[in-house]
């Protein structure tokens, strides 16, 4: 009596720890829950709504006196689930985590014996939202566990029976009318689909040529935006040529011998500081000296216009900027406009180097930035030549930029629609074989397609899609990408895509990665040539 009176107190305590609202009954969620707590994993929901309907007085809700009769049933499932799961397992030859329909009827069938309810079945048949797909263990573990009663299937077969009177009669009924319409129907839904046919046909039809059209308009605009772009940019080029030829003659005439001015005014300033530390150790007169300084400051001042055109024809930028504080400092007027010249210049060369720094580093946004400071500062011309290959740059940067934002956006069903192939197309085998040789795996890493799945469904930091964003061009070894480029060389995009979108995403990563390096080692070669 004890031990009865101790186990409703501990149901009891259980009932009122769950029922957190104060309701004085559990719902399914909270029942979920609770058996949760008890047995690792619990059951789903609609399983626990079953175990409701066949224990509970009310079918929605628990009350405490039904608590110990529903754990009963809810473990009595739990325990179901772990056998059926495994023998569905089994029936899953494909390791895909689903069956046939077919197949799913069988393995019901055979859990429910005679018990087994055709029309339940029928019923959950016509309730699938994809008739006739693959059936997840999901959907029939409830209908497992649950097996009819013999009422039910009384029942069941009773309605079955004056279903079958009820249509055998209307048949018998519209048998004739039947007979009649049907050569009507037929004819008429012949027609129907042989014009729905046509239809399609045209509309595809339409389609493609829109679509062709478009990529030829594209294709057009773009390669007249290329020309255009490249007419402005020879014709700025010219005139920086122009420019170029026309300043040297310019400074050749007009800053002639300056070298030689500079030195002289240079000299004379300092004699005239020696000529004036004598008079003052010898005691001279103050009229003297004060001749003596106005002497040595228009020395200096003559020495220091000297300086900034010497600047100005060396067009050094620390010889610039040097001379230009110089000059600001004694606060010369500007009477040749020399100084106005040589800021110029200066912001010249320092907004070429920042152009040659952000191409360097190859960063989208400084690059930019860059690019914007040159025609913001009306540098278009004497900085043309900088500005092409800047811009040609900023092209592809771009178009990297677009492609690893494609790879972000990638929908996993992509790239499980790589990863479901059992056999693969050759096409996307080698192209993923050539996408993970520039991720730094070996090529023998991935001759086995299991290997290259394993790889593909990676996670977190090991994922495809966040290596492929975060690989730089300038870390990739030149052996594994001259090999990636010679898989990929064997096709071209369109016949990719036909194949596989995903694969073709990674195509034009792959292609679009190895043109950068290419580029970058150019670069390279084009400067060891040059310090050499």
């Amino acid at each position: 009596m004890g031990g009865l009176l101790d186990e409703r107190v501990v149901l009891e305590t259980i009932f009122n720890n769950y029922d957190t609202d104060g309701k004085g009954s559990l719902s399914p969620i909270q029942m979920q829950i609770l058996h949760g707590d008890l047995r690792m994993g619990g059951i789903s929901l609609p399983q626990v709504m079953e175990s409701m309907k066949y224990v509970c007085v009310h079918r929605s809700f628990c009350e405490s006196s039904e608590l110990y009769a529903l754990l009963q049933e809810m473990d009595r499932r739990y325990f179901l689930i772990q056998d059926f799961r495994w023998e569905f397992s089994m029936i899953d030859v494909h390791h895909k985590d689903t069956i046939t329909q077919d197949e799913a009827r069988w393995f019901v069938q055979t859990v429910h014996g005679r018990h087994f309810s055709r029309k339940k079945w029928e019923e959950f048949v016509k309730g699938r939202p994809i008739p006739g797909s693959a059936v997840a263990f999901a959907e029939i573990e409830v209908m497992l566990c649950s097996i009819p009663n013999r009422l039910d299937l009384q029942t069941e077969k009773m309605e079955e029976e004056q279903e079958r009177e009820d249509r055998l009669r209307r048949e018998r009924l519209a048998e004739e009318e039947v007979a009649r319409l049907k050569k009507k129907r037929d004819e008429e839904r012949r027609k129907q689909e042989e014009g729905q046919r046509r239809d399609e046909e045209l509309r595809r039809k339409r389609q493609l040529e829109d679509e062709e059209r478009q990529r030829q308009e594209e294709e057009e605009r773009r390669r007249r935006e290329e020309e255009e772009e490249l007419e402005r940019l020879r014709e700025l080029e010219k005139k920086q040529r122009e420019e170029e030829e026309r300043r040297k003659k310019e400074e050749e005439e007009l800053y002639k011998d300056v070298e030689k001015f500079a030195k002289d005014a240079e000299e004379k300033e300092k004699k005239t500081k020696e000529e004036l530390d004598k008079l003052k150790k010898k005691g001279g007169s103050e009229e003297e000296q004060r001749r003596l300084r106005k002497q040595l400051q228009d020395e200096r001042h003559r020495k220091l216009r000297y300086n900034l055109k010497v600047a100005i024809k060396s067009r050094d930028r620390y010889q610039l900027d040097y001379n230009i504080t110089e000059f600001k400092k004694e606060k010369l007027e500007d009477t040749d406009m020399d100084l106005k010249k040589a800021e110029k210049i200066l912001k010249e060369l320092l907004v070429r180097d920042d152009l040659h720094r952000a191409m360097t580093k190859r960063e989208l946004e400084e690059l930019e930035k860059a690019i914007n400071a040159v025609k913001k500062h009306g540098l278009e011309v004497p900085l043309a030549k900088e500005l092409g290959e800047a811009n040609k740059l900023f092209t592809r940067l771009k178009r990297l930029e677009r492609i690893r934002h494609e790879i972000l956006e990638l929908k996993q069903a992509t790239v499980a629609e790589i990863r479901s192939y059992q056999n693969p197309p050759p096409m996307v085998h080698k192209i993923m074989t050539a996408t993970f040789l520039l991720l730094g795996h070996q090529e023998k890493e991935t001759k086995i397609w299991k290997a290259v799945q394993a790889l593909v469904g990676k996670t977190g930091k090991e994922s495809l899609k966040r290596r492929c964003i975060e690989c730089k061009p300038e870390n990739i070894p030149l052996t594994p990408a001259k090999r990636a480029k010679s898989l990929l060389e064997e096709f071209d995009l369109e016949e990719v895509r036909d194949v596989s979108a995903g694969a073709a995403t990674f195509y034009v990563w792959a292609s679009a990665m190895i043109e950068e390096l290419e580029d970058l080692t150019a670069q390279k070669e084009a400067a060891k040539k040059t310090a050499s």
